[in-house]
């Protein structure tokens, strides 16, 4: 801001426009203090609006990162159980099927040998039966021979 100014003519007067240049040299100083931290209060808003852009996107980056991360912990939790689940299954038949085999091949041993034993020996009561059809035979032909020789020719 320079105006034109007449000299001045006392010393005061002289002492008084260079203190109101040198106020005006510090009024275009704080304007231009002024202008630079507008300036900079811009930038600094800039800037930061920027990095609360970047915060954001860094964040919706971590979410889908992570919602992939769980989808993908789920997949392989399934398949897991799914494989877990097949195996435990084959296992539990393996071991019930065992448990059988152990539970009644002991048995079906001790039926076979009582079928078998069967088979081939007469029980008692079929063994009564046959003595009895014997006796019973015995006495009609002791009878019939009996009466036969009784009967005079």
């Amino acid at each position: 801001m320079q105006k034109d100014t007449k000299s001045p003519r006392t010393f005061r007067d002289a002492l008084a426009a260079q203190v109101l240049g040198d106020i005006d040299a510090l009024l275009d100083k704080v304007e231009a203090v002024n202008g630079s931290v507008n300036a900079a209060t811009d930038k600094m808003q800039q800037t930061i609006k920027q990095f609360e852009e970047a915060g954001e996107t860094y964040n919706q980056a971590v979410l889908a990162a992570n919602m992939r991360s769980k989808n993908e912990m789920i997949a392989f939790l399934q398949n897991a159980s799914i494989s877990t689940i097949a195996k435990t299954k084959d296992e539990q038949r393996e071991l019930l099927q065992e448990l059988i085999r152990e539970a009644v091949g002991g048995e079906l041993t001790t039926l076979k040998q009582g079928l078998f034993c069967a088979k081939t020996k007469p029980a008692l009561a079929q063994w009564l039966v046959i003595l009895a059809i014997c006796i019973a035979t015995a006495l009609f032909s002791s009878v019939a021979t009996v009466a036969l020789l009784h009967i005079k020719p």
